[in-house]
């Protein structure tokens, strides 16, 4: 079967989306499937395209030995609006325009958001005469009008009728969580074609992590690793660890995303936070072996209720205890895992507070960390997620189906 994964986000950029992305079509293509991915030039978050390439109509490419297509972007930082709208649309109509350097298709996997990407997957696939796909990672716009960055208008009205015309033309639309799917069930564009596929994590990638082992007196050394965007609201982590103290918390934040000048300048005169900006997947490993516990934040918004970062099973699999600024979905596994404290989103004083109480009980920190390795060996193996995606492009297949 020939499956084409059309991206706006791949590797070498760094980020949940780009690893899980490479990590399904690697694993379909070693159990058989004919896979490329088609996405554009690297240049997320900071808007430069990466070393190594440059930007122009289009380039086949490998990445450790996956086909992949690349076609012009419009390269624009991850912040603002209209120069991010900018990109995305240039990528999308690219993508349309060079979509026959892909090759021919079965099913096409499309990637949402940006809703441009899913917008551009309708005549992509069906120029190709294939099934669509789209992966809903983020509800879009409505998380946009959560965070506050669109607003009640016609571009708001513009963007539901796309979103809903993504969905009519989609074969089967798969989401992160159960709660997403309830909501995008009772649109009638939706229902019927919702299947939860459950974020994974590579708990191999973590294998040579020790176990977490806090001093008695010592601070507690927090990390947090991802996004450092809207939706994380990271000024509460960072306002929590000064209430909290040098003497109890030292705080590390790795990653890049919109709200990362914001951040940096908020810690100014702080000695217990530093940043480190964007690192390397293959490095996350080794940030968590020299940390107590892993933070991760969502803002106080409903729509967040329905999440469910990857970020937090990294954590887990790290076997170090989670410390969870949120609520619904992301709250329920922690709690049923036993694999750290949850807090209200938005509450550096509750945060700070759940930091105190870790660094005056290190048997408690090892306790946490390991009942959340054994619950995501369990529950949330990658090599389960691939499998689920090889049984859904199965039952989409306009050859299976003819």
């Amino acid at each position: 079967m020939q499956v084409i994964f059309l991206t706006h986000y791949f590797p070498p950029e760094v980020g949940a989306a780009q690893v899980r992305i490479l990590r399904v079509a690697s694993g379909l293509r070693a159990r058989g499937f004919d896979v490329v991915v088609h996405t554009g030039f690297p240049h997320y978050p900071d808007g430069h395209i990466a070393p190594g390439y440059r930007n122009r109509p289009w380039v086949r490419d490998r990445l450790g030995g996956l086909p992949v297509v690349r076609t012009a972007v419009y390269a624009a930082p991850n912040r603002g609006f209209t120069r991010r709208l900018l990109d995305h649309a240039a990528f999308a109509a690219g993508a349309v325009a060079g979509q026959h350097f892909a090759g021919r298709a079965d099913v096409v996997v499309a990637e949402s958001p940006p809703l441009f990407t899913a917008a551009a997957a309708v005549p992509y696939a069906a120029l190709k005469r294939a099934a669509l796909v789209l992966n809903v990672s983020d509800r879009w716009p409505a998380s946009a009008v959560a965070l506050g960055a669109l607003r009640p208008g016609a571009a708001l009205a513009a963007a539901e009728r796309l979103e809903l015309a993504c969905y009519r033309r989609a074969r089967a639309i798969t989401v992160p969580t159960a709660p997403m799917a309830a909501t995008l069930a009772a649109l009638p564009a939706a229902a019927g074609k919702l299947q939860v596929m459950a974020p994974a994590v590579d708990v191999h990638r973590f294998a040579h992590v020790p176990p977490a082992r806090s001093s008695p007196g010592a601070p507690l050394r927090v990390l947090y690793a991802g996004t450092v965007g809207l939706a994380q609201g990271i000024d509460t982590l960072v306002d929590a660890a000064a209430l909290a103290g040098p003497g109890t918390v030292q705080l590390t934040i790795a990653g890049g995303g919109a709200e990362l000048d914001t951040v940096r300048r908020r810690i100014d005169g702080l000695g217990n936070v530093r940043v480190l900006g964007i690192v390397p997947t293959e490095r996350v490993p080794g940030l968590y072996a020299e940390a107590d516990v892993g933070a991760v934040l969502l803002r106080d918004r409903p729509i967040f209720d329905e999440a469910l970062p990857t970020k937090l099973l990294e954590v887990m699999a790290a076997a170090r205890p989670v410390v969870l600024a949120g609520r619904g979905e992301s709250g329920a596994l922690v709690q049923a895992a036993g694999a750290g404290v949850v807090v209200a989103p938005g509450d550096p004083a509750a945060l700070a507070a759940a930091f105190a109480a870790l660094q005056g009980e290190p048997a408690r920190v090892t306790q946490l960390g390991a009942a959340g390795r054994a619950h995501v060996e369990r529950h949330f193996p990658a090599e389960g997620l691939v499998d689920r995606w090889a049984a859904l492009l199965r039952s989409v297949s306009p050859a299976r189906a003819g």
